[in-house]
């Protein structure tokens, strides 16, 4: 529980200032994220028989021309136990229209129809994430996690080591958190100020109090979150905490980035959050904060780096630890890194890439 204590007489005069308050045992112990288990192994038990593996629902959203590097990232990804669910921004049609295909071809891939057109840091991220997992909810697949995925995402561990270690975490939900910071994170994240999504850019409208009583957190915003934790926060039957933070994230700059996470904390689900998103990010500050998107938003933000050949050893340095992806990669600016990448886990890559007729190699 959040409490939002005014300090009653002169920080100058008072002991401890800004800091001093009088603190009460409420029997409601401090909040620790849970840690996953570092058993990534199913084997058989002489108690009991071996759990059934997960399925995973890949929610892709896709973006831009890269026709290749998504099929390379399906292929990738690829079981006949798992599904797609492929999300293309309106305004790529071209991107659309090829990888229709790939529902004539693949049973358990299908391509959003409710698309919708994305802007950095727009709050319509949220609304495609929610829709889509109400789309997966309704599918008829038998899914029992969700992992948000773009095309600049690419594995670093196969398919078998990701559903091992979901397997044995079952009903967990995977963020990654901005730390305990949370008032800088506040100001940094501009959580106090209102933004509106309009004319494809974010406008900065003026500040605003959030919601006593809520602890507010955010971090990334890639997911990998249970079923049972989708069916509470997408469903249509929604309740009033998931409603009002809602109403909260709908003039927020990066929504996605808390709105789960939040949603997390606060609700019954708080006891399944886990402080890491399975994901290794190429954050290098100087270069990924430069106020770029000043074009389409009221804010300076950040984007992570594009990985490159040279971090080739930084990316096989992930498999001791829990990380199962990394992101960005862009062919255009390293087709080598995925490559190495690439064979490190599945061996050499076909030449033909987008042509090939066996497009989904097994894992």
């Amino acid at each position: 529980m959040s409490i939002r204590q005014d300090c009653q007489v002169s920080v100058k005069e008072a002991c401890g200032g800004y800091y001093k308050m009088n603190v009460y045992q409420t029997g409601l112990s401090k909040f620790q994220p849970q840690s996953a288990s570092e058993d990534e192994s199913v084997g058989p038990s002489l108690s009991a028989p071996p759990p059934p593996t997960v399925r995973i629902a890949y929610l892709l959203t896709v973006n831009g021309r890269a026709l290749r590097q998504v099929h390379r990232l399906v292929r990738a990804l690829f079981h006949r136990d798992h599904f797609f669910l492929i999300h293309v921004d309106a305004r790529q049609d071209y991107l659309f229209r090829e990888l229709l295909s790939l529902e004539l071809r693949l049973p358990n891939v299908r391509l959003s129809r409710r698309r919708q057109a994305t802007i950095w840091g727009g709050a319509s991220l949220v609304s495609i994430l929610l829709d889509s997992m109400q789309q997966l909810l309704d599918s008829g697949w038998e899914w029992d996690f969700i992992i948000n995925l773009s095309e600049s995402d690419y594995p670093v561990k196969t398919n078998r080591n990701l559903v091992d270690f979901l397997t044995a975490n079952r009903d967990k939900n995977f963020v990654k958190s901005h730390g305990r910071q949370v008032r800088r994170f506040i100001t940094k994240q501009g959580l106090d100020k209102s933004f509106v999504e309009c004319e494809a850019r974010m406008w900065r409208i003026g500040d605003r109090t959030l919601p006593q009583g809520i602890v507010m957190d955010g971090g990334s915003d890639w997911l990998v979150l249970s079923r049972s934790f989708v069916s509470y926060v997408a469903s249509a039957d929604k309740d009033e905490l998931v409603q009002g933070l809602l109403k909260v994230f709908k003039h927020t700059l990066l929504p996605a980035e808390s709105f789960f996470h939040t949603v997390l904390r606060n609700s019954v689900h708080c006891f399944s959050y886990i402080d890491n998103n399975l994901h290794i990010t190429n954050w290098k500050r100087s270069l990924g904060c430069k106020c770029q998107y000043r074009h389409v938003v009221d804010w300076c933000g950040c984007s992570p780096n594009d990985f490159r050949s040279v971090d080739y050893s930084r990316l096989v340095n992930t498999r001791s630890k829990q990380l199962y992806f990394a992101r960005k990669f862009e062919p255009i600016v390293s087709q080598e890194i995925v490559n190495k990448l690439d064979q490190w886990l599945y061996g050499p890559y076909p030449t033909c890439i987008s042509g090939c007729t066996d497009l989904i190699r097994p894992n």
